[in-house]
């Protein structure tokens, strides 16, 4: 188990503001979660994680309180990461539409997995495209794969996403911790360098360096 206490995390920030770029965890049961994010944009912070999971019952992804803090993060010039499942697509689709200048980042493909046929859950990560200030992270490869190294099943994701996004707004992750338990970073980073096919050098630096510094601002380390 990985913990790690903010106050080291806001400290850094703080200290290396070139160096590290800082991503929160909004709480939605706050009492004024609104408020708690605009807090942690004081303390350097430039973007903020979304849960579905960790809103009140009642309360989705889709609710009044998650369009309210999708907004504000948009006003305060916070970018949205969504740990989602494709199940909250729809949600993502409405949050856009309603807050277009937003700019958020889906989590490793969305949580879609592989399958042997037609995959309805993947086509609607497609789709989601039409929204230009939306993202999405290449990453968790091993989980989303049905098949072993080098998760050969996943390398046409990668030109549907590059033909329906542009590298523009897609990123490699590398999702730590688990990535050390399953493939490790080196085996993570050649599978875009050295196995998945028909990548350009210029689109490869863009999915491995660019787009995360036009999303979350430049590295001065």
């Amino acid at each position: 188990v990985y913990r790690f206490d903010h106050r080291y995390v806001s400290g850094a920030l703080r200290d290396e503001p070139g160096r590290f770029k800082g991503m929160c965890l909004v709480d939605p049961q706050h009492a004024d979660p609104v408020g708690e994010l605009a807090r942690w944009r004081d303390e350097g912070y430039i973007a903020v994680r979304v849960n579905p999971g960790l809103f009140p019952d009642g309360q989705g992804l889709g609710s009044d309180l998650g369009h309210q803090l999708y907004a504000a993060a948009g006003d305060l010039g916070m970018r949205v990461g969504f740990l989602v499942s494709p199940s909250h697509f729809d949600a993502i689709d409405a949050l856009c539409q309603a807050s277009p200048e937003t700019v958020a980042v889906i989590d490793h493909f969305g949580h879609c997995r592989s399958s042997a046929g037609e995959n309805a859950e993947f086509e609607d990560l497609v789709a989601l495209s039409r929204h230009p200030n939306l993202h999405v992270k290449l990453s968790q490869f091993p989980r989303a794969s049905r098949v072993d190294w080098p998760y050969a099943d996943l390398h046409p994701w990668i030109s549907r996403l590059l033909d329906a996004y542009g590298a523009e707004r897609l990123m490699w992750a590398t999702d730590f911790p688990f990535i050390v338990e399953q493939c490790g970073y080196t085996e993570g980073l050649t599978l875009f360098t050295e196995h998945a096919p028909g990548i350009e050098h210029e689109t490869m630096q863009q999915l491995l360096a660019g787009t995360a510094e036009a999303v979350f601002g430049p590295w001065s380390g």
